[in-house]
């Protein structure tokens, strides 16, 4: 996106996307400083090329990374522009993107009350439309709202059904945040084991999307992993939280829905072990046949420059430092 960005102006029409996606996917990661100078961009061009559904929703996702970067002030002022032209516009998934802005504002407000009836109104919109991203956003603000408010069972069942959507459309952002979740109803299901692997299996896949935990977060995550460790104590916690890292992402949501039964139960994984992206795999196993960055380029249609960023994550990922290394780790996960 970056590459694309500084390539020149581009269509006046779509500029503003181009630049909410940038913004978007940095306030996935939770790199807020990347974020929001995006967002602002995506704004000046909708405003430009006079696309309201597009600042509509820049607003939204401008008002979110305000949120969490701790500017109060301008989130709450992003969020009423955003409201007002919502309103404006007969378009849900604008109206969707809006009810997500106002969910984690009253979840930063503390207001749960209102946060159930937002998330609620948006996950019914977001059924309406078969918009599957959107819904499991709501049931994750959902599950937060009834976690918060004493009610276990309805959290459970709402980071459940979550994590469903966020394994069927392979989003990994949300695999991370929902496993975690997770992992803390088994702390209070007694499960300690359990909840130790779904916190290690939930910091692989963090890892691997480049991700900072959101603040809304950590303090879920964090009594998850005292309590944790209170049951098991440190040292078989960090035996157990090690295994959890090394599932593959198929067996760690199946464990996570009680579904570990049906999950395969061969010693190794495939090639990708849950820790490297598809392109990524696609990148080692080239690696393995000997080619060059430039041949590796050449044969998936990708710059040079993109396979050494492919390389040096992979390297970072699985704790490697040469090349032979990734050759023998994708021969020994290859091999019947």
């Amino acid at each position: 996106m970056d590459e694309l960005l500084a390539s020149g102006p581009g269509n006046p029409e779509t500029l503003g996307w181009s630049y909410f996606i940038r913004g978007f996917l940095a306030v996935l990661q939770g790199d807020w400083t990347a974020a929001r100078p995006a967002l602002e961009q995506a704004m000046r061009a909708s405003r430009e090329a006079g696309q309201p559904i597009q600042l509509a929703n820049s607003l939204s996702m401008a008002s979110i990374a305000a949120n969490m970067a701790g500017d109060r002030e301008s989130a709450l002022r992003l969020l009423a522009d955003a409201d007002v032209l919502a309103a404006e516009l007969d378009d849900i998934p604008t109206r969707v993107s809006v009810l997500q802005a106002r969910s984690l504002n009253a979840l930063f407000e503390g207001d749960f009350e209102t946060l159930k009836l937002v998330a609620t109104e948006g996950a019914r919109l977001s059924r309406q439309v078969g918009d599957l991203y959107a819904l499991h956003m709501m049931n994750l603000n959902l599950g937060g709202a009834a976690l918060l408010s004493g009610d276990a069972g309805e959290s459970r069942e709402r980071y459940t059904e979550a994590l469903r959507i966020a394994y069927q459309i392979d989003d990994r952002i949300g695999q991370f945040y929902l496993l975690a979740a997770l992992a803390f109803h088994a702390t209070v299901d007694g499960r300690a084991k359990t909840a130790a692997q779904l916190l290690g299996a939930s910091e692989t896949i963090r890892i691997g999307a480049g991700a900072t935990v959101m603040p809304v977060m950590n303090p879920v995550i964090t009594q998850a992993e005292e309590s944790a460790i209170a049951t098991l104590g440190k040292a078989r916690f960090d035996v157990e939280f090690s295994a959890g890292m090394r599932l593959s992402r198929d067996s760690a949501v199946a464990i996570a829905l009680g579904e570990a039964g049906q999950a395969t139960s061969a010693a190794r994984d495939d090639a990708e072990t849950g820790l490297l992206a598809k392109r990524e795999v696609d990148v080692a196993r080239l690696v393995a046949e000997g080619l060059s960055n430039k041949q590796i380029g050449v044969r998936l249609f990708i710059s040079e420059r993109t396979v050494d960023s492919h390389i040096r994550n992979i390297l970072n990922k699985l704790g490697f430092n040469s090349r032979t290394q990734i050759a023998a780790w994708m021969a020994a996960n290859q091999s019947p």
